[in-house]
């Protein structure tokens, strides 16, 4: 079950909301598709795998497009954070599978 007070497009949303130089190297489909996929995942545990992996793939893109590795660690970083807490709050714990 899903919080009344937020749907999936809210999620990704505030997911996404300041992470301007992530959508421009992977692109806004992309990175939208993957969020989007991380919040429509009820399991905590595969939602969290699917998240290091997206945390994994936003790194490498941002060194790709020349951010400094630790800038590029940081930056991902703050974006995996906001996806968690977007699917937190999608997803109250009393709600979700183990």
């Amino acid at each position: 079950m899903r919080s009344a007070g937020m749907n999936i497009e809210e999620a990704v949303t505030a997911a996404t909301a300041g992470s301007g130089a992530l959508l421009s190297c992977l692109g806004q489909p992309v990175v939208a598709y993957h969020v989007t996929a991380i919040m429509r995942e009820t399991d905590r545990s595969h939602a969290r795998q699917m998240q290091l992996a997206l945390l994994r793939r936003s790194i490498e893109a941002l060194v790709d497009d020349g951010l400094e590795g630790t800038e590029a660690e940081r930056f991902a970083s703050q974006f995996n954070g906001c996806v968690g807490s977007a699917w937190d709050q999608l997803h109250p714990a009393g709600d979700t599978s183990h």
